[in-house]
C-alpha cells in the first residue's frame, strides 16, 4: 500500500514538472512571436490569446480558434511549430 502511495506521489510530481516545462516552452514561443510583432495577452496563467484570433491553453495543449469557433489539440507539435503553421509563417532556414 505504501508503494502505491509513493508511486502516485511520484506520478503527480512528474506531471507537475511536465506542465511547468510546457508552460516554459510556450513562454519562449510568446517571446518569439512578440518579437515578430504579434500581440499576445495573458488571459490567465492557463490561457494566452494571440492577435485576438487564437487562444492557447498550455496546461493541456489545446487551442481555440476564435475566428472559426473551433477547438483542437496541439499534443503532437511544439507551440512554435503550431503557431507558425496556424498563422501561415514558414520557419526561416539558413543555407550554407
Amino acid at each position: 500500500m505504501d508503494n502505491d502511495k509513493e508511486n502516485w506521489r511520484r506520478h503527480k510530481e512528474d506531471m507537475r514538472i511536465m506542465r511547468d516545462r510546457r508552460r516554459q516552452r510556450l513562454k519562449e514561443a510568446i517571446r518569439n512571436f512578440r518579437g515578430m510583432g504579434f500581440e499576445v495577452v495573458e488571459i490567465s496563467p492557463y490561457q494566452y490569446r494571440f492577435n485576438n484570433t487564437l487562444d492557447i491553453y498550455p496546461s493541456n495543449k489545446r487551442f481555440h480558434d476564435l475566428t472559426k469557433d473551433t477547438r483542437g489539440d496541439i499534443r503532437d507539435q511544439n507551440f512554435d511549430q503550431f503557431l507558425r503553421h496556424f498563422f501561415g509563417l514558414a520557419k526561416k532556414t539558413t543555407k550554407l
